[in-house]
């Protein structure tokens, strides 16, 4: 019993035939080369112009919600006086 038995022999099938896969080559749309720190400056100068902005009107509209919330809270007041009596 040296040899084993084969239900199957292996000349029917055809041993696939490596496929050659060819390796493709991209152009850059980009030159490699090119600095992008222009770009980041660009964003970032942005950035801090939106915040910027943001800020100023959040210093001009301080005064007319400190104003608001005063009358909130008197308002509230009242509300509060004339229902305990």
């Amino acid at each position: 019993m040296d040899t084993k038995p084969r239900l199957v022999d292996p000349a029917w099938f055809a041993k696939p035939k490596p496929k050659l896969i060819k390796k493709v080559i991209h152009k850059q749309i980009v030159d490699p080369k090119a600095s992008n720190s222009f770009m980041i400056n660009c964003i970032g100068f942005l950035i801090l112009c939106i915040g910027g902005v943001c800020i100023y009107q959040r210093y001009i509209d301080r005064e007319q919600k400190e104003l608001e919330n005063q009358n909130l809270i008197i308002g509230l007041n009242e509300y509060v006086k004339a229902n305990i009596k």
